[in-house]
């Protein structure tokens, strides 16, 4: 009796055995199987242009003269030094390509909008090739839209709308001790 009992015991450790290593044989299968989907998936994007934000950026930093950089990878952006004053640069997109350009400088304008920051804007501005603000800011053709106290935009005629390029304007505010200038632009 006690041999046949344990040859039950034997049979049903064996097939238990054998039904997980097919259990686990299928998983694997499931996951690679996920795996490669995923992998043809991200191989065959939906975008429009090229969303490599930071091979695109350092391309765009590179022509301008700029070596160095920290890439901030979470937010695919470039933060860098001049003039002590920090640049957040970015430039890339998927369905819209962005150029972007924000400032944090320490100069804090008499009134909101003054002469030294002006200066500041337009040099960077055309630095970094944002041609119609830098023809624009230069001949002095913007309209200044106050939204509050320690905000203001300057906003831009777009003289070719068939261009596709959105000029968004440029956004000034002040922050404790900080003016921060966002110039961006993209195309649609």
């Amino acid at each position: 009796m006690r041999t046949v009992f344990y040859s039950i015991c034997a049979l049903i450790l064996t097939l238990s055995c054998s039904k997980k290593k097919d259990h686990e044989s299928t998983i694997e299968t499931k996951i690679k199987a996920d795996t490669v989907l995923k992998t043809e998936s991200e191989t065959e994007s939906d975008c429009v242009f090229d969303d490599d934000y930071k091979k695109i950026t350092k391309e765009w930093l590179n022509e301008i003269g700029f070596k160095k950089y920290v890439w901030d990878e979470q937010n695919k952006q470039a933060i860098l030094k001049y003039n002590n004053d920090t640049l957040i640069v970015r430039k890339g997109g998927c369905n819209h390509f962005v150029n972007s350009v924000q400032i944090r400088t320490n100069i804090l304008p008499n009134k909101i909008l003054d002469s030294i920051l002006i200066k500041k804007i337009t040099e960077i501005a055309c630095k970094f090739k944002f041609e119609n603000y830098c023809q624009k800011l230069t001949e002095g053709k913007y309209k200044e839209i106050i939204e509050s106290n320690s905000s203001l935009f300057l906003e831009f005629e777009d003289e070719d709308p068939d261009d596709n390029l959105i000029s968004e304007g440029i956004q000034i505010s002040t922050d404790n001790k900080k003016t921060i200038i966002e110039i961006s632009e993209y195309y649609n």
